[in-house]
């Protein structure tokens, strides 16, 4: 009889542990941080981070044994909010097949006709985990924007006047008769951004974009890099001309002009992300170094300490 009932206790012991067991955590321990992940892409030497995207966690299996919700609930249910300041870094295509590619987040400059630089700006800085659009690097200081005006001159008539595009951005980067910004202004700007950080900003022009991949894309550092819209030939007109304010300078504005970042290569062609056209966009390799050089073989990177 004492062995029927220490064993019948025993079962009644191990049932009652077992279904403690079974209840759900207390809150107080159960909402734990997210941990959040990051990936790095192998390039032959030290890992470079890949772009800041947030990983989704398969969702935990109910400990209490609860139903799934329905695809109605499901649908009613509130998302959480999701912060709108930044564009999604996208890759809408993978790199093409026999392409030599840093696989690197891309942003389209749609809404900002004439943002190019500051739109390849935000998608290199992407690439190396910071996250800032376009339109905040104006916003937040980082780079000046330059109005163009002009005024009457009584020997000459109307005149423009703007600032340096190797100092500051001219024009509205949102309209279509912006114009834009060199070299000198994005590293200036990058090196605002990363003061406090373990990067740097160099201004690498004057290297042909083959040297370009032989020192930079073939060890995971993408490039910006100054053309032209699909390549096509560059050209000047006297409406794009203006004095520099304060100087005796004249700039005359290379209508066309247009930013890149350059992300990999083949033997036949350079792989940029083309702010207008696409992630992975090929052009072929002569054509791109003479629209390269044709704006001053200008380039830009970010470099790790």
């Amino acid at each position: 009889m004492k062995k029927t009932a220490a064993a019948l206790l025993a079962a009644f012991l191990l049932s009652s542990c077992s279904l403690a067991d079974e209840q759900p955590m207390s809150s107080e321990f159960t909402e734990d941080e997210p941990t959040e992940t990051q990936s790095y892409i192998f390039t032959g030497l030290p890992d470079i981070p890949s772009p800041g995207y947030d990983t989704e966690t398969e969702p935990v299996t109910d400990i209490a044994g609860t139903e799934p919700a329905s695809a109605e609930e499901e649908q009613t249910s509130e998302a959480p909010p999701v912060s709108t300041a930044l564009p999604t870094p996208q890759n809408p295509e993978l790199p093409p097949d026999g392409v030599h590619c840093i696989e690197t987040p891309y942003i389209s400059q749609n809404g900002s006709p004439a943002g190019c630089e500051l739109v390849c700006t935000s998608m290199l800085l992407a690439y190396y985990g910071f996250n800032i659009s376009s339109d905040e690097l104006l916003s937040e200081g980082y780079i000046d924007m330059v109005p163009v005006d002009t005024y009457t001159d009584p020997e000459r008539g109307n005149v423009m006047f703007s600032g340096d595009p190797d100092q500051a951005f001219i024009g509205d980067p949102h309209t279509s008769y912006g114009y834009g910004c060199f070299s000198g202004a994005i590293r200036s700007c990058l090196r605002k951004y990363l003061e406090h950080e373990l990067y740097d900003a160099v201004d690498i022009s004057g290297l042909s974009l083959k040297d370009l991949c032989m020192e930079y894309i073939d060890f995971g550092e993408p490039v910006i890099i100054w053309a032209s819209v699909g390549m096509e030939p560059l050209y000047t007109d006297k409406a794009n001309t203006w004095e520099i304010q304060g100087t005796d300078k004249t700039v005359e504005w290379r209508s066309n002009e247009h930013c890149f970042l350059l992300v990999g290569y083949n033997e036949e062609s350079y792989c940029f992300h083309d702010p207008l056209n696409g992630a992975y966009t090929l052009y072929p390799r002569d054509v791109s170094e003479a629209r390269y050089r044709e704006m001053g073989s200008q380039a830009v990177t970010i470099h790790p300490w």
